[in-house]
């Protein structure tokens, strides 16, 4: 995924470009029967600024006007991915060993052992992300794929969902240092154990693939 750069409406206002967003994606503002933290229809004179606080051609900062359990209005901050899904992650393996990639996060300002993921282009499906984020950061394409399921990465803050693939790969090629991967390595289904017991994977993505493949007995985890 490349850089990052602000993108704004001219002439909108960041409440403008909020309530925009609510006529075009009504499901995103929703109020399910016992909603801890209702979405008000219109923002508060109070405990603003209330809207679109930033946006990209990848993501969305909102800070939407609540009411709280106790009565009292306010902001509540949450991420929406720009075209309403937060992508796709892949678990590839090859001969029976699962592909991670050692990959610098600057969010954590650590490196994690992952596995592919990416955000959608205009119009993709979660499938051919999942495809297109494999070539490019492994190598090789999916010989074949299966769809594993869907989740969210974090339910505190990230509104928008991503799908988790399994697929078959080749061996993989280099890695590429100008996406923050120095690392690609075959891991066994010992050592995946030993990393998983170590604490050495933290990623929300990889960790959730792993349990969807090992209760499904997907290879690396097939007898």
């Amino acid at each position: 995924m490349t850089a990052r750069h602000e993108e704004t409406s001219p002439g909108e206002s960041p409440q403008e470009e909020y309530e925009r967003l609510r006529r075009d994606r009504p499901e995103l503002f929703a109020n399910p029967p016992g909603a801890w933290t209702p979405i008000l229809e219109e923002f508060p004179a109070e405990g603003g600024p209330y809207g679109i606080c930033y946006r990209d051609r990848y993501v969305m900062l909102l800070r939407d006007p609540v009411m709280f359990p106790n009565g009292q209005t306010g902001g509540y901050m949450r991420t929406l991915h720009a075209n309403g899904q937060a992508g796709a992650a892949v678990l590839p393996v090859c001969d029976g060993r699962v592909v991670l990639m050692r990959h610098f996060r600057h969010a954590t300002r650590l490196w994690h052992w992952e596995i592919p993921r990416g955000s959608p282009e205009p119009g993709e499906t979660p499938e051919q992300t999942a495809r297109r984020e494999t070539q490019e950061e492994i190598g090789v394409p999916a010989r074949s794929i299966e769809f594993l399921g869907d989740f969210y990465a974090d339910t505190g803050v990230a509104g928008s969902k991503a799908a988790l693939f399994w697929a078959d790969v080749d061996h993989p090629h280099a890695a590429h240092l100008d996406e923050g991967i120095d690392r690609i390595e075959l891991v066994p289904p010992r050592r995946l154990d030993r990393m998983l017991a170590g604490g050495e994977i933290t990623d929300s993505f990889t960790l959730a693939a792993l349990l969807h493949a090992r209760l499904r007995g997907l290879a690396p985890f097939s007898s």
